[in-house]
């Protein structure tokens, strides 16, 4: 049997907000950044970028860790750092330029493969990476230079379990179905989260439009999520539109 370098590891991927409507230059910039950023953020933690298995595509990358990176100093101090990298540039650029970015972060089964990852735990950080409530908050909250979900896994086994400065409140429970993937993923917007009520606005699809008129829904009953608000458990039906 051929050896495929099973391993469990975390991936932690990254994807560049408006990337395809911007022009070539803006892109080439934006690829800059997005990689000086990242590699800043992990030098401030004491992180190895360079024993990182990276896949790039332009304005994404997909992060596999060696076993030994901690996992509680990526989801609190990178991501915080990112962040802060993230909103530095931004202060000193025009709106339009502004590099804006999400991330979904995931631990499971690494199978290497001729052409990328075989196995389903690829799939579903890239799910929660480009799922429709991650793309919807970075339209809701324009003022987020970061907006991260964490699969369900992370979240309770680095946040909820304490491992992390990071409080429960801090993160809004969303329903995700993108393709054959149906779960739930944790939202977070670092720099943001302390400011504004996670709760108060509704998470948009992304093919909304501002010029197709929408009316409200309110998703099955099997998108209905546990969330902790204020301390107390709820069940609530996340709202957002379609086009009518």
């Amino acid at each position: 049997m051929a050896d495929t370098g099973f391993r469990r590891s975390l991936y932690v991927g990254v994807d560049i907000r408006g990337y395809g409507a911007a022009p070539e230059q803006r892109q080439q910039k934006w690829q800059e950044i997005l990689l000086r950023s990242l590699d800043r953020a992990a030098a401030a933690m004491g992180l190895d970028r360079a024993r990182w298995a990276r896949q790039q595509q332009g304005d994404a990358e997909l992060a596999i860790l060696p076993h030994d990176e901690p996992e509680p100093m990526i989801v609190d101090g990178f991501t915080r750092r990112l962040e802060a990298e993230l909103r530095q540039h931004n202060e000193d650029v025009l709106p339009w330029a502004r590099l804006r970015l999400r991330m979904a972060v995931h631990h499971g089964v690494v199978v290497n493969g001729p052409n990328g990852y075989p196995c389903r735990d690829a799939v579903v950080v890239s799910r929660l990476l480009d799922s429709k409530p991650l793309r919807g908050v970075m339209a809701q909250w324009p003022e987020a230079n970061l907006a991260v979900m964490l699969s369900e896994l992370v979240y309770r086994s680095v946040v909820e379990a304490g491992h992390t400065s990071l409080r429960t409140d801090q993160f809004r429970r969303l329903a995700v179905r993108e393709k054959e993937f149906k779960g739930y993923g944790w939202l977070w917007l670092p720099g943001c989260s302390d400011s504004i009520d996670m709760y108060a606005r509704p998470i948009v699809p992304r093919w909304d439009s501002g010029g197709v008129q929408a009316r409200p829904y309110v998703v099955r009953a099997d998108e209905v999520s546990e969330v902790v608000v204020r301390g107390r458990h709820r069940a609530t039906a996340q709202r957002g539109y379609i086009g009518g």
